[in-house]
C-alpha cells in the first residue's frame, strides 16, 4: 500500500591457454581443441499482411560439434522499427506495422555455441503488404501530463503519445455494440483491420489490453475501469471515440488524440479521457519488461480501478479480489495518479510479486525512513526498485496537491550513501528494516552503472530467478535476507560486491535467510525488539519471552511483530500458546505459518492469552506474535512496550 511518500557481453570465442607442468620443471602450451562455427539460419523470406503477428524462426540454426546456447535477433533495415517479443528467443514475434506501400523488413539473426563461438550473421526479409481495400488502418495517441520533480504535475506542456497495445474497433454508427472489427495497436500506437467496403463506422479506442486463449502465450486482460460502476462480475473498460463516422472505402485511415480533460492550469474542462489510457501504457511498459525474461508469461487478469470519485492518498494493490484490483488516486485537488509512472509501476511491483513470487508483506502506511517490519520493507522497497527498472528511470516521483499547489516528492532509488551520509537524517540511514535499502540494492544489483559502492551489474534476469525461485518457496519471510541469500548462491562471484552494498546500508553480511549474526540495530527501536530476527523455540520447552514494542510506530513497524521458530520432526499435534505481560487490555495474538502459507491464528476473541492446537505435518513453522496495542491495524488497548511469553506443546 502506498501513502505520500513525504508523508511517512558481449559474445566472443575466447582461445583457451592450456599449460602442462612436468616433474622437471618445464612447461609447454597446447593449441585448444578445434571448435566448428556455428551456423545461424534465419529461415524463409515471408511476405505477410499489416497487423498479422509475424514470427521469425531460427531453429534451423546448426552446430556440428556442440549445441546452440544462445540467439541474437537484430533489426537492420526497413521502416518503421519494430519491436520484437524478445531479442533472444529462438522463435520471437511481431506485428506487422501498417504501411501505406509494400515495404520489406529485415532481420539478422547471430547464434551462440555452448563453448562461446558465434556464427556469423543470417538475413530474412520480412514484406509487408498495405491495406487493401476496405481496411482501416491509424494511429492513437493519448494526451500525457508530464510530472516535474518538485513541482508536480506541468500542465501547460501535455504530451501525445502512443496508445500502445491497446483495443481498437470499428462500430456501427451511434451503436457501440455492433462491433464490425477489432485490431491491438503496435507500439507506435497504429492499428489496422478489415472492414466490408463502402461501410460508414464509427472508431472506438478501448482501455484494455487483452491477449486471451484464443491466442498463443503470452496472455494478459488489463484493462481500466470504475470497479463500483457496472456489472459486478464483468464491469465495462473506459472507452473513447471522437464520434466522426467515415467510409471504409479504399485505403481508409483515420487517427485519434485522446485529450486530457485538463486545461494549462490544471483546471478539468471535460471529460478525462485519457487517463485511462496514460495508466494502461505503463502496465503495457512493464509488461514488456517481464517479456524480456520470460516471454511466455501468462498473467492473470488485473483491473485498475481508476474513478474521477477516486479519493486523492487511496492507493494499492488487492489480491483478494476477482479479478484483481489496483486502486488508483483520482482526486485532482488532492491526490491524481493517473500520469504517476512510478506509482502505478510500483503498484504492478506489487502485482508480479503476489502472482509470480511471495509476498509477505503485511501492508500499511509507509515513508521515508520508516524502520519497518521486515516483510513491509522489502515488498515496498522492491515495489519501488521495480516500478524504477520499468521506466528505465531511477528518479521516483509522486505528485500531489499541497495546499492547492501542484507539488512532488522526489527520490532517488540509485542513491547509496555511505553509513553515515554526512548532513543525512539520521531517519533516512540505511537500514536492512528500510524500504529505502531494499530499493537502493535492487537498483544496483539490475544497473550497469556502477557509483559508490556499487560494482554489482546481474540485470533483471538475476532478481527475476530469484523472484520465481527461492523467494518464492523460502521457509523464512520474504525479506532482504531471503533475498540476497539467494542472489548470494546464484552469483557467487558477485557476493564480495553485494556485501560492500549492504554493509552502506547498515547491513551486515547476509549469510542466511534468518539474518543470522545481523548487528545493526537503528537507533530507534530498542535491541532487545530488533534482534534476533528470529528467536528458537522447541517442542515441549521452556517458555520463550520476546519484547513487544512501538518504538518505531504501531502495526508494521519494527518491533510490532515477533518472530519465533520451530522444527517439526514428524506429523503431530502442536500447541501454540501466547500471553502478554500488557496490564492495560492485554492482547496476546499470534499466527503461524510454513513457507509462506497461513497454518492458524490465534486472534479472537481479545484476551491476555491465546491457545491454538493444530495438527503440524514434518517442517519449519514461524510464530507471528504481537500484542494488539503495537501490532493489530487497529490499534486494542495502549501501544507500548510489553513482553509477550511463548510455549509450544
Amino acid at each position: 500500500m502506498r501513502k505520500s511518500i513525504l508523508a511517512f557481453a558481449l559474445w566472443t570465442g575466447t582461445a583457451l591457454l592450456v599449460t602442462a607442468c612436468s616433474g622437471g620443471g618445464s612447461s609447454s602450451s597446447q593449441p585448444p581443441p578445434h571448435n566448428a562455427t556455428p551456423i545461424a539460419n534465419a529461415g524463409p523470406d515471408q511476405t505477410v499482411d499489416a497487423g498479422v503477428m509475424v514470427t521469425l524462426n531460427g531453429s534451423d540454426s546448426s552446430d556440428a560439434d556442440g549445441t546452440i546456447a544462445g540467439y541474437s535477433w537484430t533489426q537492420t533495415g526497413g521502416t518503421p522499427t519494430v519491436t520484437l517479443s524478445s531479442r533472444t528467443a529462438v522463435q520471437p514475434t511481431f506485428e506487422a506495422p501498417a504501411v501505406t506501400t509494400a515495404t520489406t523488413l529485415t532481420f539478422s539473426l547471430v547464434v551462440r555455441d555452448d563453448r562461446g563461438a558465434n556464427s556469423t550473421a543470417a538475413n530474412v526479409g520480412i514484406s509487408v503488404n498495405p491495406p487493401a481495400a476496405g481496411t482501416l488502418s491509424g494511429r492513437v495517441r493519448f494526451t500525457r501530463i508530464p510530472t516535474t520533480a518538485g513541482s508536480g504535475l506541468n500542465y501547460g506542456n501535455p504530451k501525445l503519445q502512443p496508445a500502445r497495445g491497446v483495443l481498437v474497433r470499428a462500430v456501427a454508427p451511434g451503436n457501440p455494440d455492433n462491433v464490425l472489427a477489432t485490431a491491438t495497436t503496435d507500439e507506435n500506437g497504429d492499428y489496422s483491420m478489415g472492414v466490408a467496403g463502402n461501410t460508414d463506422v464509427n472508431i472506438v479506442v478501448v482501455s484494455q489490453m487483452l491477449r486471451d486463449v484464443g491466442q498463443p502465450l503470452p496472455r494478459w486482460n488489463f484493462s481500466t475501469r470504475d470497479a463500483e460502476t457496472g456489472d459486478a462480475v464483468d464491469p465495462l473498460p473506459y472507452t473513447y471515440t471522437d464520434g466522426q463516422t467515415f467510409n471504409s472505402g479504399a485505403g481508409s485511415g483515420h487517427n485519434i488524440d485522446i485529450p486530457s480533460g485538463f486545461n494549462s492550469s490544471g483546471t478539468v474542462t471535460g471529460t478525462r479521457a485519457s487517463a485511462p489510457f496514460a495508466i494502461l501504457d505503463t502496465v503495457y511498459q512493464a509488461v514488456q519488461l517481464v517479456l524480456s525474461v520470460a516471454p511466455n508469461t501468462d498473467f492473470p487478469e488485473l483491473v485498475l480501478d481508476w474513478a474521477p470519485d477516486n479519493p486523492g492518498g487511496d492507493t494499492y494493490f488487492d489480491r483478494g479480489q476477482s479479478p484483481q484490483l489496483i486502486v488508483l488516486s483520482a482526486d485532482p485537488t488532492e491526490d491524481t495518479d493517473e500520469f504517476d509512472q512510478h506509482v502505478i509501476a510500483h503498484e504492478f511491483g506489487h502485482y508480479i510479486e503476489a502472482n509470480y513470487s511471495r509476498a509477505d508483506n503485511i501492508g500499511g502506511a509507509h515513508g521515508l525512513g520508516d524502520k519497518l517490519d521486515i516483510r513491509v520493507a522489502f515488498g515496498e522497497g522492491f515495489g519501488y526498485a521495480f516500478g524504477a527498472i520499468v521506466l528505465g528511470d531511477p528518479v521516483s516521483v509522486d505528485t500531489f496537491v499541497n495546499n492547492g499547489t501542484n507539488v512532488s516528492s522526489t527520490f532517488n532509488v540509485e542513491t547509496n550513501p555511505s553509513t553515515n551520509p554526512p548532513g543525512s537524517p539520521s531517519g533516512n540511514v540505511g537500514c536492512w528494516c528500510s524500504e529505502s535499502t531494499v530499493w537502493s540494492v535492487l537498483w544496483d544489483l539490475y544497473d550497469s552503472n556502477a557509483d559508490a559502492n556499487d560494482s554489482v551489474a546481474l540485470g533483471f534476469s538475476a532478481i527475476w530467478n530469484v523472484l520465481i525461485n527461492d523467494q518464492r518457496t523460502t521457509p523464512a519471510f520474504t525479506s532482504i535476507f531471503s533475498f540476497i541469500t539467494a542472489v548470494k548462491d546464484e552469483n557467487p562471484g558477485s557476493a564480495a560486491a553485494l556485501d560492500t552494498l549492504l554493509a552502506a546500508q547498515n547491513t551486515s553480511s547476509i549469510a542466511d535467510i534468518w539474518g543470522t549474526g545481523e548487528t545493526h540495530v537503528p537507533g530507534a527501536v530498542a535491541s532487545a525488539a530488533a534482534l534476533p530476527l528470529y528467536t528458537d523455540i522447541t517442542i515441549g520447552g521452556p517458555a520463550v519471552v520476546v519484547r513487544n514494542v512501538d518504538d518505531a510506530g504501531t502495526y508494521n513497524t519494527l518491533g510490532n511483530h515477533r518472530y519465533l521458530r520451530f522444527n517439526v520432526a514428524g506429523t503431530r499435534s502442536v500447541t501454540v500458546t501466547a500471553a502478554s505481560s500488557n496490564p492495560n487490555q492485554p492482547d496476546a495474538d499470534f499466527r503461524v505459518w510454513r513457507a509462506g502459507t497461513f497454518v492458524r491464528g490465534g486472534e479472537d476473541p481479545p484476551a491476555a492469552s491465546e491457545t491454538e492446537t493444530f495438527s503440524a505435518s514434518p517442517g519449519t513453522y514461524l510464530i507471528d506474535v504481537y500484542d494488539c496495542a503495537n501490532g493489530c491495524s487497529t490499534a486494542q488497548g495502549t501501544p507500548g512496550d510489553y513482553n509477550i511469553s511463548v510455549t509450544v506443546n
